[in-house]
């Protein structure tokens, strides 16, 4: 789910090793920044070799001192800190979490995006935020389009230099709000002309870096934060129109978003880079978006210190095409409810949580104690706990 892998991308270690996040669920978008002062990130890795480096888009990753994920910010101040600014990006521009989370919003560096001196924001309760004017508050259906437009002149001016841009867009994350250009225009419905603007979205950044004239000597990483959202119910209407046109988000896995099974991890993850990375060639090597963090200290010649990255390994070998290149034997899964699992190889192990329950304080029914070979097995549909205790006691070990 959202901020913990978002915490795991730019921080290259587990959410769990921090107190600063909830152990399930996800952050509050008003709770304190996740980020230690001193804590290396994508941003400030890049920043110390001299990289200009942006942020646009959706943060999730807290604004404001404290160590206590129940804290809220207030966001009446006129300054809004720290935040990305203080994780590493000399730029932002977004929204403190997703578009239909307080404040509605435009945050650019440590400022609301238009407010005045003298313009007056107000708090409402704990969360919400009252801006001085109702037209200062984002429309939904616009905002993948603003955050594509500030990537395109984030990209025009920061083309003379070497530069870094995180870009975590709102789609398709609820609300399903795509722009009146898009409306209508797949067989899937709301969802489908979503992605279709995500994709237009995408092309928009790379014809910016291809005008600048930097696209071949560009790395372009597209992923995503979690698997997809399949819809069980009418409850997610725009979901359930594109499953019954055929869309099938997380393909023939078990599990979605929130889940431990492989619906719920695998996501995809295409590397673009000219001359360096064949084109069409695959790894089938387990890697996870904690590894971004060493594999970029690679690129930049640089060792990760002894405190940063801790669960963070080089895969540049596999981005360069290497086959038979491993780049990390195993990873620790764990999902929203506080279910725990590990990968090793081809096996997967899920443990039984005896404290981990719903929203609703029920029991989970995937919350037991399981095996799975994902190379015969990837539905996860033939648990081997009882048929493989020497592989059990393998995995449980480490």
């Amino acid at each position: 789910v959202c901020s913990p892998t978002r915490y795991g991308l730019l921080a290259g270690r587990y959410f769990w090793r921090t107190t600063r996040h909830p152990a399930t669920g996800v952050l509050a978008p008003s709770a304190p920044l996740l980020f230690e002062r001193d804590r290396l990130t994508l941003a400030s890795l890049f920043k110390q070799d001299g990289y200009t480096t942006g942020c646009i888009g959706k943060w999730h990753l807290g604004f404001g001192e404290g160590d206590n994920p129940a804290q809220r910010y207030d966001w009446s101040q006129e300054e809004i800190k720290p935040g990305p600014l203080e994780a590493g990006f000399d730029y932002f521009f977004g929204m403190a979490a997703n578009v239909g989370n307080q404040p509605h919003i435009y945050i650019e560096n440590r400022r609301f995006f238009g407010r005045k001196p003298g313009d007056v924001v107000t708090m409402v309760g704990r969360s919400d935020v009252k801006p001085w004017s109702p037209d200062a508050e984002y429309k939904p259906d616009h905002v993948a389009g603003d955050l594509a437009a500030k990537a395109v002149e984030f990209i025009e001016k920061s083309k003379d230099k070497p530069f870094f841009l995180y870009f975590p867009t709102n789609i398709t994350h609820n609300d399903i709000t795509p722009a009146a250009e898009f409306t209508g225009k797949s067989a899937c419905g709301p969802y489908g002309d979503f992605i279709q603007e995500l994709d237009a979205h995408v092309g928009r950044i790379i014809g910016a870096l291809d005008k600048a004239g930097v696209l071949d000597n560009t790395i372009i990483l597209f992923t995503s934060d979690n698997g997809g959202v399949v819809a069980e119910n009418d409850r997610l209407v725009p979901q359930m129109k594109a499953k019954e046109a055929g869309h099938a988000a997380c393909g023939a896995l078990r599990g979605r978003k929130h889940s431990i099974y492989e619906g719920g991890f695998r996501v995809p993850y295409i590397v673009r880079w000219p001359g360096k990375v064949p084109a069409g060639t695959q790894s089938d090597s387990m890697t996870c978006l904690t590894d971004v963090l060493a594999t970029c200290a690679a690129l930049l010649g640089k060792d990760l210190p002894r405190d940063g990255g801790e669960d963070s390994f080089n895969a540049l070998p596999a981005w360069k095409g290497e086959q038979n290149f491993i780049v990390r034997s195993s990873v620790v899964l764990d999902s929203a409810q506080g279910i725990f699992a590990i990968r090793e190889g081809t096996w997967k192990l899920i443990e039984h949580n005896p404290t981990a329950l719903d929203r609703k304080k029920k029991p989970i029914n995937e919350n037991k104690n399981q095996l799975f070979n994902l190379a015969d097995d990837p539905a996860e549909s033939t648990n081997l706990w009882e048929k493989h205790p020497e592989v059990v006691k393998r995995l449980s070990d480490l």
